[in-house]
């Protein structure tokens, strides 16, 4: 079975435009060089990848099968080729992190401490919502996935590694303050104060009102936590947060936490990835640090 990968791209762009022509145009080919090129293709694999219509080419059986194995040699082609990059660039890792708010807020330590120790690997950290850093870990889009909660880990591997709670911060003399414990659905009915509409902390607090019939009162949605606090101990409204954030704002008395009666509010934080051995070392080490294990010899 001979190919190019060459092959492969004008099939992915063919299935992509469900055309001929099509495809040849995003591959800047003219319709008979596309057209050499997917009959070379398939007569390597032995079998018609396209059935020709009068709507366009639809794919045959075999050729999702094509598709579905075509995408992953080059995007892996394109992985191989972004790490060579970077080596020549003097860069010799490159890890990609999920995130969500929670596990976020305490990375910064432990990242710093991994930075320092591995001055010649780039870390990409974003944040996410734990149901999404699970599918990108699953998907090849993330190496390391960081979450919190009850989260299906849809067979990945994972460490649990800390725990945290998600409490409603409000001003100080604030009528919720009669109560250690409240509902969401009873907080809910005060005015919030939310970081950023696309953070994971806000995206989270949506979902969990949602499944209860109500959508959030939001004042404003602030850049940071730090502005949130600040919000909050103004007396702007109320917010969810994880209690590692509120802390020293508690202890201070600048403002005061109650916590919620909801299960989901505590939470257990987990390293996901798909295979720890299976990772280079220099990524098995960042999860060592987050974790607090013992990283391996550098």
């Amino acid at each position: 079975m001979r190919y190019e990968l060459t092959d492969l791209r004008v099939f992915l762009a063919i299935a992509q435009a469900r055309s001929l022509s099509g495809g040849a145009s995003d591959m800047h080919l003219t319709a008979p060089s596309a057209s050499y090129r997917l009959k070379n293709l398939e007569q390597a694999m032995g079998v018609p990848l396209f059935e020709r219509t009068p709507k366009g080419m639809s794919l045959t059986p075999a050729g999702m099968t094509v598709l579905r194995y075509a995408q992953t040699i080059l995007s892996n082609v394109e992985r191989l080729q972004g790490e060579m990059r970077r080596h020549t660039d003097g860069i010799e890792g490159h890890l990609r992190v999920y995130a969500n708010s929670s596990t976020m807020n305490s990375l910064p330590a432990a990242l710093s401490r991994y930075l320092a120790a591995y001055p010649n690997v780039n870390v990409d950290l974003e944040e996410r919502l734990s149901e999404e850093t699970v599918k990108a870990v699953l998907d090849d889009r993330a190496d390391v996935g960081l979450v919190a909660g009850s989260i299906e880990m849809r067979g990945l591997e994972f460490i649990t590694y800390g725990k945290d709670e998600l409490l409603f911060i409000i001003p100080p003399r604030h009528p919720l303050g009669l109560h250690r414990k409240v509902s969401l659905e009873t907080a809910l009915a005060n005015d919030v104060v939310a970081i950023g509409r696309k953070s994971s902390n806000f995206l989270y607090l949506q979902q969990m009102a949602e499944q209860i019939g109500l959508k959030p009162r939001v004042r404003v949605h602030a850049p940071s936590f730090d502005a949130v606090l600040r919000c909050v101990q103004e007396g702007a409204g109320i917010s969810l947060v994880p209690r590692s954030v509120a802390t020293a704002a508690i202890e201070q008395g600048i403002v005061e936490a109650v916590e919620l009666e909801e299960s989901w509010a505590v939470r257990e934080q987990r390293v996901v990835v798909r295979s720890l051995q299976a990772l280079p070392a220099y990524a098995r080490d960042f999860v060592s640090y987050v974790t607090q294990l013992t990283p391996s010899p550098a």
